[in-house]
């Protein structure tokens, strides 16, 4: 059996706040949330095929939009939520970049 020392519990309990507490941020929510959907458009769509199609079209936005009308609805909105979750993204580094530059 493995003896821990009461300092040894509080440490762990330290550590284990501290962690939470970092994946608490806004960037590794957006992260996981960001992951699971590529995860699941990538299990729901046939990616490679999706752009081999894309580019014997040639047209891009209009395959694009006809694609995207044609799919089912989980697929639609997984795909806008992981467009909303780039842009979020987006804005969390400038906003990151332009608070870094006031406070520098």
């Amino acid at each position: 059996m493995i003896n821990i020392t009461t300092r040894e519990k509080i440490m762990f309990g330290v550590y284990v706040l501290y962690t939470i507490r970092k994946l608490k941020t806004p960037l590794v929510t957006e992260s996981l949330v960001f992951l699971i959907l590529a995860t699941s458009l990538f299990y729901f769509v046939s990616v490679p095929s999706f752009f081999s199609n894309m580019f014997e079209s040639g047209n891009f936005g209009s395959y694009f939009i006809m694609a995207f009308s044609h799919t089912d609805f989980l697929v639609q909105s997984a795909l806008i939520l992981a467009f909303v979750t780039v842009l979020l993204f987006v804005r969390n580094f400038t906003l990151h970049a332009i608070l870094k530059n006031r406070l520098a």
